[in-house]
């Protein structure tokens, strides 16, 4: 093996490598599974699955989805880690017996293990009512009464002052005596007005802010993972998961490493690109989880790149930069998977959408001229 002073190539037994990620792998994801369950109230016709779809994903609310929990709630399992639950039969008609079957239900759910309650209420009253029906208070004195977090969103706003310059979100606050960091007036469709001129929609980032700011802490990383229209919640909460892992890997490097052994830090680095990529609610593999680390660590490592050769060997070739003396402090680990992370978060935040929409492929876009440009782009 030819070397320099201030260049080595590094050979890494790829099968040893794969079965340690896989191990990680599964580690990882077995402790990103955290539930959430979440109910949304409201009458019909008050805009819950437009509100729905708009937080969680185009469809997520199709009438033909779900099954019946009573006359009056519907489940949505959403995948084995999600579900919503809705009040699709809220009618104030013979409310006796629907407040009855819903109190049933609050009970039972009350009793259930923790991971299968309700973790956050969405109580939802459409502004254009301008009104809240008495049997409406009286849901909501139930579920307070029961101890559950409520959010009351007011939706389709559109115009908070009535004729007589009086809001009806202060009549709401008023009537439920709540305060404004438990309401959110949303608009979660794009209208047109009177000008042809399209409003977007409105209140959703605050309402998913709000409701990720009260969650139980096990629920918050379930909230930001399946909410699917807040980017910057995402953003903000991998940043955090990022400066977690570096810490970890300066721990690893806590006693300088030869550079030959920058392999043992791949592990800390793939389950940090594993928590990274769930936290955005995509779905990849371990062997798709481990090209992208040992990609993003090998340039984030001063420039090295990453070729698959005979003898299930993995070459790690400086081409541009170098590691001064041969060794990973801890420092230069954390800092190196501080890069690797970062770099690898503006990846998935610039493609966003694309992702979403599904026209884009997170591996077959990510080269090595695109992975050095997002390393310059954080550093």
């Amino acid at each position: 093996m030819e070397t320099t002073q201030n260049q080595q190539e590094v050979q890494i037994n790829i099968n040893n490598l794969m079965a340690k990620s896989r191990e990680v792998f599964k580690t990882a994801t077995q402790n990103l599974t955290s539930k959430l369950n979440v109910l949304i109230v409201g009458k019909t016709g008050v805009g819950k699955s437009t509100l729905i779809n708009a937080v969680f994903g185009d469809k997520v609310a199709e009438a033909a989805s779900g099954m019946p929990v009573t006359q009056e709630i519907r489940k949505i399992e959403v995948n084995k880690n999600f579900s919503i639950y809705d009040t699709q039969g809220l009618e104030m008609e013979d409310f006796k017996k629907t407040y009855a079957n819903i109190e049933n239900f609050l009970e039972e759910n009350s009793h259930k293990k923790a991971d299968e309650q309700i973790h956050v209420v969405w109580f939802c009253i459409a502004e254009p009512s301008r009104r809240i029906e008495e049997g409406e208070k009286k849901l909501f004195e139930l579920l307070k009464q029961k101890d559950y977090t409520i959010i009351t969103v007011i939706t389709k706003a559109n115009q908070d002052k009535d004729e007589n310059n009086e809001k009806f979100s202060d009549k709401v606050k008023s009537e439920l005596c709540i305060n404004d960091d438990r309401l959110q007036r949303v608009m979660a469709l794009e209208i047109e007005d009177d000008d042809g001129n399209i409003k977007p929609l409105k209140g959703v980032n605050e309402l998913t802010q709000k409701t990720y700011d009260i969650l139980p802490e096990a629920s918050k990383q379930a909230f930001v993972r399946e909410q699917k229209y807040n980017k910057n919640l995402k953003y903000q909460a991998s940043l955090e998961i990022i400066n977690n892992y570096s810490i970890a890997a300066g721990a690893v490097a806590v006693t300088p490493i030869p550079f030959s052994d920058i392999a043992i830090l791949l592990p800390t680095q793939i389950a940090m690109i594993t928590h990274v990529t769930c936290t955005y609610g995509f779905e990849i593999n371990t062997e798709s989880i481990t090209k992208l680390a040992t990609s993003f660590a090998a340039v984030a490592a001063g420039g090295f790149a990453v070729r698959y050769v005979a003898g299930s060997l993995l070459k790690l070739i400086p081409v541009i930069g170098t590691i001064a003396g041969g060794t990973f402090n801890a420092t230069v680990a954390a800092s190196t998977t501080k890069l690797m992370g970062n770099a690898y978060l503006a990846y998935l935040n610039d493609n966003f959408s694309l992702i979403y929409e599904g026209d884009f492929d997170l591996l077959k876009n990510l080269t090595d001229t695109v992975i050095k440009a997002y390393i310059e782009k954080v550093k």
